[in-house]
């Protein structure tokens, strides 16, 4: 019974840590290259702890992050995301999120990459990943069921590499 204890207790200090590590400041300006320049760590930040945290923790810092993100990836000079039907999960907010996220993470880790193919299947990955998280939380969602079941199939670059 301890060790069960012990388990839940290190879950729940776990999950809770995530919400400690990421601050949007107040002040942030996304004015000009620099500046977009200058926040990525902390876009990258963002994105691994909305993965990480699940949707029912921290609705408002989730709001907060998601707000700071979606700004960000609005006016980045060097990450253009490009949203393709059968791809995006666009009936699930959160899953659509994770989607932006995942392609953003790519093209930053990977010399702002352009490869649109590449991106959409990180992004694509991503989502997948919250979803199955999530899925109790959010519910059931049929664009994220095709896009699983390609991925199970091994087809999910072939399927994305279509869809363009």
């Amino acid at each position: 019974m301890n060790k069960i204890t012990m388990l839940i207790c290190l879950l729940f200090v776990s999950t809770s840590s995530f919400a400690q590590h990421v601050n949007i400041p107040m002040d942030l300006k996304l004015e000009n290259a620099e500046d977009y320049k200058k926040t990525e760590q902390l876009v990258l930040n963002s994105i691994e702890w909305l993965s990480k945290t699940p949707v029912s923790v921290n609705p408002n810092k989730r709001k907060e992050i998601n707000a700071f993100l979606m700004k960000w990836m609005s006016g980045s000079p060097t990450v253009s995301i490009e949203l393709v039907a059968g791809i995006v999960p666009l009936d699930c907010a959160d899953c659509l999120m994770s989607f932006l996220s995942g392609w953003t993470k790519y093209s930053l880790e990977n010399n702002y990459a352009k490869y649109k193919v590449k991106c959409a299947l990180a992004g694509a990955e991503n989502a997948i990943e919250f979803y199955k998280m999530n899925k109790s939380e959010i519910g059931k969602n049929s664009d994220m069921e095709k896009i699983i079941k390609q991925q199970k199939k091994g087809k999910l670059e072939k399927y994305i590499k279509s869809k363009f």
